[in-house]
């Protein structure tokens, strides 16, 4: 863009791509409203354009979002999704089930009330806890840069599992009392209204970083700073554990060649120098298990094994099971086989020459 251009198109011209680029960089939409505002004061009292004092939006947003304090912006992975969109993910699933699930048990059984008993209480609340944690924990602590502990969560799921199985046989089956299944309904729903809801609007203004030239900050663990610089590169992106340990090492005979400085000063903030560098890397091969297709064949299963259950036991009178289990377990998976049936679809429009 030309100089004459940048100086006399629209703030609001500069403003929209900023925005973007900011959202891309874990800067949302409350925490972007000050920071454009500032730049737009700053363009008002000057008499520049915002080209010429800060730079295109792609740059502004590069040096804006490393200067806003981490625990004000969100940090998407590869595939654009933080730890709180998995987590979220896993909740939308139970929610979605609980909705569908109560409804048409109800509409089935012709009945307005579930006999709660200690097995099938137990059971669903260690179910439900098991189908959070594989849906939402692992891809979240990926997110979070915290890789070893995304493979230590698949324990998690088995022991939940196990003793939900364990409850569904074990407890007493004697009903305890009612459960109304508008209200599981109710609950269900609110529960997915909460979740589209938008952004909520701070009460106090965000005590923001001014969009100014960059300025250097202090580390003093500088172990600790690698470690983390390694694992958000194979956490948040999926760099091979061999791949991320080397470009650590690089940082740090960098570091060390520059005598005094530390990790802040010389690399600046370690979850913007982790996103600069995974930039300049070849997008790494992913496991078959972490594709579509694989997801696409696993959600297929589930629905069959899910769908077997609920013909086998509604004919054997195991009500309670059949819907209060198989079938949400069968919509779930149908769901989300249709997700990886889309995706999948996608990616072979991709590889037609």
């Amino acid at each position: 863009m030309t100089e004459s251009t940048a100086t006399t198109e629209p703030f609001e011209r500069w403003e929209l791509p900023a925005r973007l680029a900011l959202s891309d960089r874990g800067v949302g939409y409350h925490l972007a409203n000050p920071i454009i505002a500032d730049v737009q004061a700053h363009c008002a009292y000057t008499g520049q354009s915002p080209y010429d004092a800060f730079g295109s939006p792609e740059e502004f947003a590069m040096v804006a979002a490393a200067e806003q304090p981490a625990h004000l912006r969100d940090n998407p992975d590869r595939d654009g999704y933080t730890p709180g969109d998995h987590l979220s993910g896993g909740l939308f699933i139970l929610a979605l089930a609980g909705v569908v699930g109560s409804l048409f048990y109800a509409a089935l059984e012709r009945t307005l009330t579930l006999s709660a008993t200690p097995a099938a209480l137990t059971g669903m609340a260690f179910l439900g806890l098991a189908v959070f944690v594989v849906r939402g924990v692992p891809g979240a602590l990926r997110a979070a840069g915290r890789p070893r502990l995304a493979t230590a969560s698949f324990a998690l799921v088995a022991l939940l599992a196990g003793l939900a199985v364990t409850a569904f046989f074990a407890l007493p089956r004697e009903p305890v009392f009612p459960v109304p299944v508008l209200a599981v309904a109710a609950v269900s729903l609110l529960v997915l209204l909460w979740q589209l809801r938008g952004p909520k609007k701070p009460r106090q203004p965000i005590e923001h970083t001014a969009p100014t030239p960059r300025t250097a900050g202090h580390n003093d663990d500088v172990d600790g700073w690698f470690r983390r610089l390694t694992g958000l590169l194979v956490g948040r992106y999926d760099l091979t554990p061999q791949r991320a340990g080397e470009l650590a090492r690089q940082a740090r005979n960098h570091l060390a060649a520059a005598q005094g400085a530390t990790p802040d000063s010389e690399f600046g903030p370690v979850e913007e120098y982790a996103r600069e560098i995974a930039e300049y890397e070849p997008q790494r091969r992913v496991p078959f298990w972490r594709t579509a297709p694989a997801g696409l064949i696993g959600s297929l299963a589930g629905l069959s094994l899910a769908v077997s259950a609920l013909l086998s036991w509604t004919a054997e009178g195991h009500y309670w099971a059949a819907y209060g289990v198989a079938l949400p377990g069968a919509l779930a998976s149908a769901w989300y086989a249709g997700v990886y049936l889309l995706h999948t679809l996608r990616l072979l429009r991709r590889r037609r020459p």
